[in-house]
């Protein structure tokens, strides 16, 4: 397993998998936003895969993803966490799950995996853009 920086759209991105990582919630809304996430960017055609994983309390788990990935033979995975901001889950919790996903009786089918951890969201004018279209929403209720 490797970590790198990211690449630029456009290099080779039909060889890549990306995992969508979420929190997971007990209320059905949370996974199936995360899911229609998945689907919008697997319909842009960009990457050989898409797949959704959760931390906690949803299926498939991150170990779980991953490995069926590899199982399928992909070998660059990129592991996206969809969070706003680094916090404890994206810097410790998520991390040490990607590294247990192919320890132990799972280390043969990772052994030639490349594992990319990708950054949360961020700071970004996107958000911000996002952000104030809510207040326009709401003041116009």
């Amino acid at each position: 397993m490797t970590k790198e920086g990211n690449r630029a759209v456009g290099e080779s991105e039909e060889d890549i998998a990306v995992v969508l990582i979420g929190h997971g919630s007990k209320l059905p809304y949370g996974k199936e936003v995360m899911e229609e996430f998945g689907r919008r960017i697997e319909m842009r055609g960009i990457f050989k895969a898409v797949r959704v994983a959760f931390m906690q309390l949803n299926s498939p788990s991150i170990e779980e993803a991953l490995r069926k990935l590899a199982k399928d033979g992909m070998k660059n995975i990129v592991a996206l966490p969809v969070f706003l901001a680094d916090g404890a889950h994206t810097t410790e919790d998520i991390p040490e799950k990607l590294k247990v996903a192919f320890e132990g009786p799972w280390e043969e089918i990772g052994r030639d995996v490349k594992l990319t951890y990708a950054k949360p969201i961020g700071v970004d004018e996107r958000i911000v853009d996002i952000l104030l279209d809510r207040v326009k929403e709401a003041m116009e209720e």
